[in-house]
């Protein structure tokens, strides 16, 4: 393995995976399999690395990390998305290529407006390429291996992931231009929110939401309103702009527009955006 970035996916049986690899262009990216399946065949494959361990997404890939140092030393970023992603290789080299251009932090890109999702305003924006924001959800975290070396410690901190999105970009050194959702990159979450994960923590009588409440008052996070700092837009002649007037979040809301109509999650969306997502 010898390119410049890592991908590793927590992967079942049903992983959509096998899909990122399809097609002529040449990878930007190795790919690293954490499986947690009992099928001893499966994603055994050429260039792809399979590594077996069992649990839910985030304590084994604490542990993966800590087994092979290696990857914190030999690549540029990783990308963790779930297993449930449906994108293509093309859409993850172009989505490499402008983290580094904008040496982001920590990333990840939008998604279709069909997709089921906790925070809408992840939803694609027309209207820009990319948005800086507080925030990245655990869905499709990409970090700068810098930034993944200081934010390790938190992978342990919660079963189910909730909250631990909140706790990176206390990591991140640079908040105001290293976090961003890239809207020039649009992928589809092709499954209900939940999951086997879930199923076992509330047949041990607990749940997503109890984990996030506990972390967040054992962390002291506060505040969880998802912020844009600045985008840069998609239209010609028009350059970065930070958010700090009525102008930007007028063209912000109006690049919201198809999400509103086509999303599920409208109201959601058309309150985060009134209410709290944008600073004006």
């Amino acid at each position: 393995m010898s390119r410049p970035n890592l991908v590793i996916v927590r992967a079942g049986n049903a992983s959509l995976h096998p899909a990122w690899l399809t097609g002529p262009e040449e990878r930007n990216w190795d790919l690293v399999v954490s499986y947690f399946g009992k099928d001893p065949d499966i994603y055994k494959q050429t260039d792809v690395t399979r590594i077996d361990s069992v649990g839910p997404k985030w304590p084994p890939l604490h542990q993966l990390l800590l087994d092979h140092p290696e990857y914190l030393d030999r690549y540029a970023y990783v990308w963790l998305p779930d297993d449930d992603l449906a994108m293509t290789k093309q859409d993850m080299n172009r989505f490499f290529d402008l983290c580094a251009q904008h040496r982001l932090e920590l990333a990840q890109p939008s998604l279709t407006t069909d997709s089921p999702m906790t925070h809408p305003l992840l939803i694609n924006n027309a209207a820009t390429c990319i948005r800086f924001t507080n925030f990245v959800e655990a869905m499709a975290p990409c970090f700068s291996t810098p930034l993944l070396r200081r934010a390790l410690e938190t992978f342990s901190e919660s079963q189910s992931g909730w909250g631990i999105d909140w706790l990176w970009p206390n990591f991140v050194h640079d908040r105001e231009n290293g976090i961003a959702v890239i809207d020039d990159v649009v992928i589809r979450h092709t499954r209900p929110l939940g999951g086997p994960n879930y199923d076992a923590m509330r047949a041990a009588g607990k749940s997503p939401r109890d984990e996030l409440l506990r972390l967040q008052e054992r962390k002291g996070v506060s505040d969880v309103r998802i912020k844009v700092h600045k985008v840069v837009w998609r239209s010609p002649g028009l350059k970065l702009a930070n958010a700090n007037s009525r102008v930007l979040a007028l063209r912000l809301f109006l690049g919201s527009t198809q999400a509103l109509i086509r999303s599920q999650a409208r109201w959601t969306l058309f309150k985060q955006l009134v209410r709290r997502s944008i600073s004006v």
